[in-house]
C-alpha cells in the first residue's frame, strides 16, 4: 500500500483544514440543538457532508480518500460531528441501497439538511447486543404494520423526529430470518420517550416504548425479513474509517503532557505504562490504513470491523484510566473545575468511556466474531 498522498490530496487538505478553522462552531454553539444544525448545513453547503454518497442523492461525492482526509481534519481540529450523524452513516446509506425511490426522495434530503433527526432502534431489554433475539412485534393490518414493543439505549431519540427502527414480523424459522427494518415517525401516537440518565449526569439514550404504533408498509425499508442484512450492512459503516486513529493520538499526547506535568514521565513503571498505550495507538493507526486500503479496492471485511471495534473502544477505557490514575485523587474532581489539572476533563471521560465497550456491540460479542469467523475457533456449546 502506497502510504503517500498526491499533490492534488495535499491540495485537498489544506482547503479543508482553512475552511475548518474558519467555520467550526465554538463554545455554547457545539451544546445548543439549532447552533448544531447550522453547523451540519454548513458542511453539506460546502460539499463536505454525505461525502460518501452519490451527487445525485445530495452528497457531496468525495472520493474515497478525500472522504477519509476529510473525517482526518474534522478530528485533527477536533471539530463536532454533524448532529445528524446516524443517519448520514447509517440510515440515508440504508435507504440509498435498500429503499423505494419514494423513500429517498422524502427521506435524504432532510437528513443532509437536518430538518430531520433521526434515532436507531436496535437494542432491547433482554437482547442488547443479541439483536437477532429482538421481540418487538409488527403485525401486518391492512396498509399498515401495528408495533407493540420496548427499546433501549436509544441514542438521541428525545430530539429525534424519525426511527430506524428493528422489529421482528415473523417468529418462524431462525430468529434472524423474521427480522424487518421499519422507518418510523416518533411522533406517531403510542411513542412514548424515556430519557436515562447517565453516570455522567446527561441524557443521551433513552427507553422507547411503542403501543399500537401504527407504521406504513411503504415505511418498511426492503422485504420482509431483510432487517438483519440491513442492519448488518449499517453498523460496518459505523466501524470502518482511519479518524479514530487521530483521536487516539491526541489523546496519547494529552497524557504525554500529563505526564511531564506531573512528574511521572520520569518514573520507570508510568513510561512502560505509557509506551504500551503508545504502541497500542500506532495499533489503532495501522488499523484504520487497513480499512482504507480495503475501501479503496473495493473489499467489505466485516470480520476485521468487528476486531476494529473491541480494540479501539477497549484502547479508549485504559486511556481515561490512565488519566485518571495518573491525577490520583484530583482525578475524582468533575470536569470544568478549573482548580485540577487539565480543568477535570478526565474523570468525565473515565464516566463516559464506560459506555464505549458496549454501545455498537458489546466487546463480548467481539470477541465471539472474532475467535469464530477469524480465528476459526469451534463455538462454544
Amino acid at each position: 500500500m502506497d502510504l503517500s498522498y498526491t499533490l492534488e490530496e495535499d491540495a485537498f487538505r489544506t482547503k479543508v483544514r482553512q475552511w475548518i478553522a474558519d467555520n467550526a462552531p465554538k463554545g455554547e454553539d457545539r451544546r445548543d440543538l439549532d447552533g448544531m444544525r447550522a453547523w451540519q448545513r454548513r458542511l453539506h453547503q460546502a460539499g463536505y457532508l454525505g461525502a460518501g454518497w452519490p451527487k445525485e442523492y445530495g452528497g457531496a461525492g468525495l472520493s474515497p480518500m478525500e472522504q477519509a482526509i476529510l473525517n482526518e481534519e474534522l478530528a485533527r481540529a477536533n471539530a463536532p460531528g454533524p448532529i445528524n450523524a446516524m443517519a448520514i452513516w447509517w440510515v440515508g446509506p440504508a435507504i440509498i441501497r435498500y429503499g423505494t425511490e419514494e423513500q429517498k426522495k422524502r427521506f435524504l434530503g432532510p437528513i443532509l439538511n437536518a430538518e430531520e433527526i433521526w434515532a436507531t432502534g436496535y437494542s432491547e431489554p433482554g437482547s442488547g447486543s443479541d439483536m437477532a433475539a429482538a421481540k418487538c412485534k409488527a403485525e401486518r393490518d391492512g396498509d399498515d404494520y401495528v408495533v407493540n414493543g420496548q427499546k433501549v439505549w436509544t441514542t438521541l431519540a428525545h430530539i429525534s423526529d424519525w426511527y430506524f427502527v428493528l422489529v421482528r414480523t415473523s417468529s418462524e424459522g431462525k430468529k434472524w430470518a423474521g427480522l424487518s427494518l421499519l422507518l418510523m415517525d416518533l411522533k406517531s401516537p403510542g411513542v412514548e420517550i424515556r430519557p436515562i440518565k447517565q453516570i455522567t449526569g446527561d441524557c443521551e439514550f433513552n427507553e422507547v416504548f411503542m403501543h399500537d404504533v401504527r407504521v406504513p408498509v411503504t415505511n418498511r425499508l426492503g422485504a420482509e425479513g431483510q432487517g438483519w442484512e440491513i442492519v448488518s450492512s449499517a453498523l460496518i459503516n459505523e466501524r470502518s474509517g482511519i479518524a479514530g486513529s487521530i483521536r487516539a493520538d491526541q489523546t496519547m499526547e494529552r497524557l504525554v503532557h500529563l505526564a511531564h506535568k506531573r512528574g511521572a514521565s520520569i518514573d520507570p513503571l508510568w513510561r512502560q505504562r505509557l509506551g504500551d498505550l503508545a504502541i497500542k495507538a500506532q495499533i489503532t493507526k495501522a488499523f484504520g490504513l487497513r480499512a482504507m486500503s480495503d475501501q479503496l479496492h473495493g473489499r467489505i471485511n466485516i470480520h476485521m470491523s468487528a476486531a476494529m471495534k473491541l480494540f479501539s473502544t477497549e484502547l479508549s477505557q485504559r486511556f481515561s484510566e490512565t488519566g485518571v490514575d495518573m491525577l490520583g485523587a484530583y482525578g475524582e474532581l468533575w470536569e470544568g473545575s478549573h482548580r485540577t489539572p487539565d480543568h477535570g476533563r478526565w474523570h468525565y471521560q473515565f464516566l463516559y468511556d464506560r459506555s464505549m465497550t458496549i454501545a455498537g456491540g458489546t466487546s463480548e460479542v467481539q470477541r465471539n466474531i472474532v475467535a469464530q469467523r477469524v480465528l476459526g475457533l469451534p463455538r462454544g456449546t
